[in-house]
């Protein structure tokens, strides 16, 4: 019997496979249809003779001409004057073997004499064919069907807003990574972003792709507690490590509701996929900023949430549970955005001190999964480096692409031993960096140092590397939380140390610096903006970083030392309500480390997005407008993300574009999502189809035109040889930009990042 359910399965899913592939097929099928009809249209328009309109290539499969009716296989290359004679129609319409592409075939175009006197080639002299039309009206012909392609795009957009609605990711800032460049400049988790740069915003999507097209300062409109913010927030690319530093600060806003599986607990206090987070201690959240906001004022404690999970017992219910869990103690750097990305992950410190690493996650097929790396893994040795960095780590793991490193780790109190080897993806036109497949996190469990960074107040410690920490004062503390707690007690006094480094244990004076934080009692999360009404600060680089930014807190408080300053703040992410105090600034306490060091829910990232449904409500001419205005975004951005490829200063690679096989993919797994997702697919396909059509090169429709304007300029055509010789040169080159492309979905296919 279950062999019998596991064959039924394995057909089922063949067969739906098989269907979606088949709506795929038909889809692009349709594409280079319409585009071929738009030249086909047009040749008729002008009086040229279409010989053949195929969809597809190879063999001819089957076909359909007037008079001679429907027909399979081969058919013979009549000439005009035998469809003439036996009172056909002179166009074959066929269907070919490949479905993905297609061609017009006019009189003219290929139909080369050859003198075999003096080896001359010259095209056919009839006035029907294509050669032989003015120049404007085969530049009508050759347009046409890129034309068409954009027509068709705003159709099938038109539809999707009209029937269907398309949902996105609501552009809604969900969490702005502390010191990045949007969060100096101002943004704030929960701001919805209007515009960029004046063009409207209607998803996240947008914000990215406006982000890294971008090659000058961009202007974000914000929408914040339902009203337009009267200023625009200004970002210069140019002094904030470019569009992906920018990008990579921000994310989406999350629901409450848990969206994959992620590591289980051995108490069973995890949460699984479909629960939804209700309260936060008895607190009613509606999304996980406000989850997000009560882990961070938790002061390292066990915070408790109820959840509604579905009910195994009964279909369709649901019970409510309790469950509690640990935040995670994040250290933001302590060095400035000018430092490089090595510098700033070692200055993610507290006081100095900096721990260990712990296997977040195991990427699949990558060679750490391959070496049994697991989630929780805590890195004891990595190659000869006891504790090490992630600087240690990486620098090991990029001067050993495939040879084995020996590794060490902690798991479940126990030593074991792994080898991993580093590999390189694949890349085009550059030399991708080794990696293994593991994202690395902070440990937070044990207190043990894996060094000290120097000129903090813990180098005067002298701690070893490996050396754990028993007590701040007369507190024990068992893991980083309890540290910082300790340390966060004792600010602006003196305070012991107890550790232990092997079998021996001693005690050290530690002075821990106070700060703005504890002098003014600011609760967890507070950010300043304002420090006698200055808002930012300038480097010494010239680079410009804003509140809330430590840094900039930091360095506008050097600036007061020995006045007494008015600093603006709000209390946490959630609230807008701005609050004034006077601090007096001396050169012992300029330094906010407090704010540095957060509590956060590291399963945040795994909630659901906040997806919104864009639509015409029913309305026709809004969902034409909707469509044409959608149309021209997505046309607009193919031709920026070209520039972008073929730019010196451009952000987008040839590796970050997909071919045949990932588009195929792309569009099986829209078409698993819904009709209307595959129809929107396939209208970005479209545009995308008419602006490649149209580039200038040879053998496609803007090589054609750019041969027209040349005749126009010169007054005569270009040679035949020399036509023959560029189309012969762009098909070379389209071929081979085809294999690279296929190669690289291939590569990213099975290493299952497609």
């Amino acid at each position: 019997m279950g062999a019998e359910l596991s064959f039924t399965g394995t057909i089922l899913e063949w067969l739906t496979d098989g269907y979606l592939f088949l709506k795929v097929v038909v889809g692009f099928s349709i594409i280079i249809f319409i585009h071929e009809l738009g030249h086909f249209l047009a040749a008729k328009w002008m009086d040229v003779r279409v010989d053949r309109f195929a969809v597809g290539f190879f063999y001819r499969i089957c076909g359909y001409r007037r008079g001679e009716g429907f027909t399979f296989g081969r058919r013979p290359n009549y000439k005009p004057e035998e469809l003439a004679a036996k009172g056909w129609g002179e166009t074959d319409y066929c269907l070919n073997a490949l479905p993905f592409g297609g061609y017009v075939k006019m009189m003219g175009e290929d139909d080369l004499i050859i003198n075999e006197e003096t080896g001359e080639m010259k095209r056919t002299e009839d006035p029907r064919a294509f050669p032989n039309k003015s120049v404007g009206r085969r530049m009508i012909v050759v347009s046409a069907g890129v034309l068409f392609n954009v027509a068709f795009a705003a159709l099938l957009y038109t539809l999707v807003y009209l029937s269907f609605g398309k949902e996105v990711i609501a552009p809604v800032i969900g969490r702005v990574e502390p010191g990045s460049a949007l969060a100096n400049a101002g943004l704030l988790p929960g701001d919805r972003v209007l515009a960029i740069n004046d063009s409207p915003v209607q998803s996240f999507e947008d914000i990215l792709t406006t982000s890294m097209l971008a090659d000058g300062p961009l202007s974000f409109r914000i929408e914040r507690n339902g009203a337009p913010l009267e200023n625009e927030l200004v970002i210069d690319l140019a002094t904030r490590g470019g569009p992906r530093a920018l990008i990579s600060g921000i994310i989406w806003m999350l629901t409450t509701t848990v969206s994959r599986e992620i590591a289980s607990t051995a108490d069973g206090q995890q949460l699984r996929p479909g629960d939804r987070v209700t309260h936060v201690d008895g607190v009613p959240v509606s999304n996980a900023l406000e989850i997000m906001t009560a882990f961070e004022r938790c002061g390292g404690r066990e915070v408790e949430l109820t959840v509604e999970r579905a009910d195994p017992e009964r279909k369709g219910a649901t019970q409510t549970q309790a469950l509690r869990q640990r935040p995670s103690l994040t250290f933001l750097p302590a060095a400035s955005e000018e430092a490089d990305a090595g510098a700033r992950l070692e200055s993610q410190h507290l006081l100095g001190l900096l721990r260990r690493q712990v296997v977040r996650e195991v990427l699949r097929g990558w060679s750490g999964a391959q070496a049994g790396f697991k989630p929780g893994d805590v890195i004891a040795q990595w190659g000869t480096v006891a504790n090490p960095l992630f600087r240690d780590i990486s620098t090991s793991t990029e001067n050993s692409a495939g040879r084995p490193i020996p590794v060490v780790v902690e798991r479940d109190g126990q030593s074991v031993s792994l080898s991993v080897v580093p590999k390189r993806a694949f890349r085009l036109f550059n030399t991708a960096p080794a990696q293994v497949g593991l994202v690395f996190e902070q440990e937070e469990d044990k207190p043990i140092v894996a060094d000290v960074a120097a000129d903090t107040p813990a180098a005067t410690l002298g701690l070893p590397r490996g050396a754990q920490i028993l007590a701040i004062g007369s507190r024990d503390v068992r893991s980083w939380p309890d540290v910082f707690e300790g340390l966060k007690a004792a600010a602006g006094t003196t305070v012991a140390v107890r550790y232990r480094s092997g079998a021996d244990t001693a005690t050290a004076q530690l002075r821990v610096p106070s700060s703005i934080v504890n002098e003014l009692s600011l609760p967890p999360g507070a950010q300043i903006y304002a420090i006698n009404g200055e808002d930012s600060v300038t480097l010494e680089s010239g680079k410009r970083v804003g509140l809330p930014s430590s840094l900039a807190v930091r360095k506008l408080l050097e600036r007061n030392v020995g006045r007494t300053v008015s600093v603006d703040y709000v209390v946490g992410l959630t609230d807008t309500v701005r609050r004034t105090q006077l601090f007096t600034v001396r050169s012992d306490n300029t330094d906010p480390w407090q704010m540095r060091a957060a509590y956060t829910y590291r399963l945040g990232v795994y909630f659901d997005r906040l997806n919104e449904t864009i639509s015409a409500g029913g309305n026709p001419l809004r969902a034409l407008g909707m469509g044409v205005q959608q149309t021209g975004r997505v046309l607009f951005g193919v031709y920026r993300i070209l520039q972008s490829m073929i730019s010196p200063r451009g952000h987008v690679g040839v590796q970050d574009v997909s071919g045949p096989v990932g588009i195929v993919r792309a569009a099986v797994h829209q078409a698993e999502s819904s009709f209307g997702d595959l129809l929107f697919f396939l209208a970005y396909i479209s545009v995308n189809l008419a602006v490649i059509n149209f580039i200038p090169l040879p053998v496609v429709d803007g090589g054609l035109m750019l041969f027209l304007i040349l005749e126009k300029i010169r007054g005569r055509p270009l040679g035949v040889k020399v036509q023959v010789a560029t189309t012969l040169v762009g098909l070379a080159l389209i071929v081979l930009v085809f294999v690279l492309v296929t190669f690289q979905d291939i590569v990213k296919w099975a290493g299952g990042s497609l």
